[in-house]
């Protein structure tokens, strides 16, 4: 883009310096003035044309570039908005994958946990078997002792059946001894009483037999069903093996299954915290483009800037050279009141400068007239005028007289006159003043205290810590000896003066007044700037037109920045400074309006 603005920059200058016709060049007034027979005159002329050429080039080329550069700025911007949507995608996607290796985390983490679980079934599982397998065991030899038992109770069956019969036997016996007992009378009567009790025991212990066989009986059902009940138990947990046998296999495999899983956990884990990384590396990287979409952006515009200002400063100093001067007559500060025709309305305005081409009309708010417009206005002292306007600038409306009259030409005429007799002393004194710093500069470089370089040293250094921004120079130190001096003395030559000062062809300040060059206060930059302006550079239209002024004055008008938002209407009357047959810059007196 750079290199495409510049190819047209130098073929736009060959065309200049090639295809240059003195007829071509116009006067303020729109008019192409007469050719001269005199060659003197005629390079005059097509040098003038050359570097009206030369304007117009810059200021095509200044346009397109600032063009082309807020192009940048934009597409920087529309970048910068891009990004931003990126960086908010960025942060969700951050966010997610937060969540999910949070997710993770806390799955392997239940795998951890579901292993252990599984752990303890498997352990568990093994403990029944065991228990089931010692179970299997007691019951086995209780079944046994059941069995042995019952074996037991049979054989006392087996007893009790022997002696009921000796019960049955010994009762028999005994009936047959008491029948011979009551066979023998009187003789027999002991032994009838023997048989008796003998038949009585055997009653008993017939008696006895039979309650001991009811019990044995029921002994004997108890420890049939108990080995009934023992063989069932034992048959359960027999059939209780197996299940515990398929869940310790499922156990196993389930432990295998969530190890495995763990695992894989782990490693998702693993992955999870290496894809957070790199989103997060990503949303740095997107940060960082942001940052420099955002400086491209912010430098863009300062480089619009920039080359506005470039622009500016290029007309500004080719109207510095007589010969690029486009007016056909000068301007003066010259405040009149006027009653502007805007729309049916009569609008109070006051001129900021006027000459015989036109006039500036004060900004006013209020009034934004279209570039092109036809008004009618009424002048103090001149009377009513006829004007198009021109321009619209910071500074207000530029506007051109359209067939003025004899009259109100007469009439202006005689303001510029006045203006002139009124402003003939302020010019002198800066033409004195400008004399007396020369004195000044050529004193110092005669004793050796100051030397050409350094007194055309243009390498200004930033003082460290200054807001607004100060420099010094080579040559400032012997400045700042003898200026105050001077400024002070003619300081006291007017009460409306405001500032008596001297500028380089930069228009860089070395030493203001004593009251706007107090040390700077640290963080309180609006105080700086209307107390702290020496040191510095003031590169503004009006500043460049003194510093750069081959002319023999000028009188100015603007609007100075004192800070604060405060912006005060100046007058200025300028001469140049000349060091033997160099132009090193201009002095400046200011006035209040």
């Amino acid at each position: 883009m750079m290199r495409s603005v510049a190819s047209r920059f130098f073929k736009s200058q060959a065309a200049t310096t090639t295809t240059f016709e003195p007829s071509l060049v116009a006067t303020a007034d729109g008019t192409a003035p007469a050719v001269s027979a005199d060659p003197a005159l005629a390079k005059d002329a097509s040098v003038t044309a050359a570097l009206d050429l030369f304007e117009q080039d810059v200021s095509r080329i200044v346009k397109d570039l600032s063009r082309d550069i807020l192009l940048a700025r934009d597409e920087s911007r529309q970048a910068c908005a891009s990004l931003e949507e990126v960086r908010g995608s960025m942060e969700v996607l951050v966010q997610s994958a937060h969540q999910v290796d949070e997710e993770v985390t806390g799955i392997a983490h239940s795998s951890d946990t579901l292993a252990v679980a599984a752990r303890e079934i498997s352990q568990t599982v093994i403990a029944v078997q065991e228990r089931a397998n010692t179970t299997l065991a007691s019951a086995d030899a209780s079944t046994r002792e059941i069995e042995g038992l019952g074996a037991a109770v049979s054989e006392i069956g087996q007893l009790l059946n022997a002696i009921s019969e000796i019960a049955t036997r010994t009762n028999l016996l005994a009936l047959n001894a008491t029948i011979e007992a009551a066979r023998a009378g009187e003789a027999g009567k002991g032994f009838a009483v023997v048989a008796g009790e003998v038949k009585a025991l055997s009653v008993a212990a017939s008696s006895s037999v039979s309650a001991i066989r009811a019990q044995m009986d029921k002994l004997q059902v108890a420890s049939t069903n108990s080995i009934a009940n023992m063989h069932r138990i034992r048959a359960e947990i027999g059939g209780l093996t197996p299940v515990c046998d398929t869940i310790a296999s499922a156990a196993q495999e389930q432990r295998a299954t969530i190890q495995d899983l763990a695992t894989r956990m782990q490693s998702a884990q693993g992955a999870m915290s290496e894809v957070a990384a790199s989103v997060r590396s990503v949303e740095s990287m997107t940060d960082q483009a942001l940052i420099k979409s955002k400086e491209a952006g912010d430098r863009s515009e300062v480089s619009a800037s920039g080359a506005g200002e470039l622009g500016r400063r290029v007309v500004t100093i080719l109207r510095t050279m007589p010969a690029a001067d486009r007016r056909a007559a000068p301007r003066y500060p010259i405040d009149l009141p006027l009653r502007l025709s805007v729309a049916g309305q009569k609008l109070a305005c006051h001129t900021f400068d006027i000459g015989e081409g036109g006039i500036l009309i004060k900004a006013q708010p209020d009034l934004v007239p279209h570039i092109g417009g036809m008004h009618e206005a009424e002048i103090s002292r001149i009377g009513a005028v006829r004007l198009r306007v021109v321009n619209v600038s910071p500074l207000g409306i530029h506007c051109a007289f359209e067939g003025l009259s004899s009259e109100a030409r007469a009439a202006l005429a005689d303001v510029v006159t006045q203006f002139h007799i009124e402003h003939r002393p302020l010019i002198e004194r800066a033409q004195a003043f400008a004399s007396d710093v020369t004195r000044a500069l050529e004193a110092e470089l005669s004793a050796g205290r100051l030397t050409l370089s350094k007194l055309f040293d243009t390498s200004y250094q930033v003082i460290p810590e200054t807001d607004p921004v100060q420099m010094t120079t080579a040559s400032l130190d012997r400045f700042e000896v003898f200026m105050p001096t001077l400024i002070e003395r003619y300081m006291a030559m007017d009460p409306r003066m405001v500032f008596a000062i001297a500028v380089d062809r930069n228009a860089y300040i070395p030493v203001h007044t004593k009251a706007a060059s107090q040390p700077q206060r640290k963080g309180d930059r609006e105080w700086n700037m209307g107390h702290s302006r020496n040191r510095r550079i003031f590169d503004d239209r009006a500043g460049l037109l003194a510093g750069r002024l081959m002319q023999p004055y000028l009188v100015q008008s603007y609007y100075r920045d004192m800070g604060n938002g405060n912006r005060t209407a100046m007058k200025e009357v300028d001469a140049p400074l000349l060091i033997g047959a160099r132009h090193w810059g201009g002095v400046r007196m200011g006035y209040k309006i």
